[in-house]
């Protein structure tokens, strides 16, 4: 077995391993979150383009009107997309104070946070969901001159709850190891 600090499933060592289905199933989960991670990381490649163009532009004293609002909107897209890589990597915002003073509670607290990622990726899948197709229906479109249909940008909403609720039951199957511990993948 190989050390890496960023398997898409870690398993803390020494920790019971799952059943081959179950950690199966479980990286295929992350598998997918990392995809749309991919994704958001290639539209922040592209990001600089519609920046560029815009300096070019204004110097030539034709500003675009088009590139504040679209870049502002693939940022937000970006963040939403990418949030499944926090989890799963664990480079995201994580409270460890109780798994630390009780180690016995860790396993458990580790399922909470699980079912609450679950949670909070399907309220914001339904409700994202939800309001991209009440706009949608409505045809409500931004007040700039570039009048961008609504649901385009808010489609961030649902990709990012789907993918947290994906890693929310990657994390179920397989607990995130505890803080300070490597990680190995298979």
């Amino acid at each position: 077995m190989d050390i890496d600090r960023t398997a898409a499933l870690p398993l803390a060592i020494g920790a019971a391993e799952p059943a081959p289905f179950t950690f199966t199933v479980a990286r295929g989960l992350s598998m997918v979150a990392r995809l749309l991670c991919i994704g958001s990381a290639a539209l922040a490649l592209l990001l600089p383009l519609p920046v560029i163009y815009e300096v070019v532009m204004d110097g030539l004293q034709s500003p675009p009107t088009w590139v504040f609002e679209t870049t502002g909107y693939a940022i937000i897209m970006i963040a939403f997309a990418a949030s499944g890589y926090g989890l799963s990597t664990g480079h995201h915002f994580r409270v460890s104070l109780l798994p630390e003073r009780f180690p016995a509670l860790a396993r458990p607290l580790a399922r909470l946070s699980a079912l609450l990622q679950i949670a909070f990726g399907l309220v914001l899948l339904i409700a994202g969901a939800q309001q991209v197709w009440t706009d949608y229906m409505q045809g409500l479109q931004s007040d700039t001159l570039l009048a961008v249909p609504q649901y385009l940008p808010q489609l961030a909403f649902p990709i990012g709850g789907f993918v947290i609720a994906l890693q929310g039951i990657a994390h179920l199957l397989v607990p995130p190891p505890e803080r300070g511990h490597d990680v190995i993948r298979e």
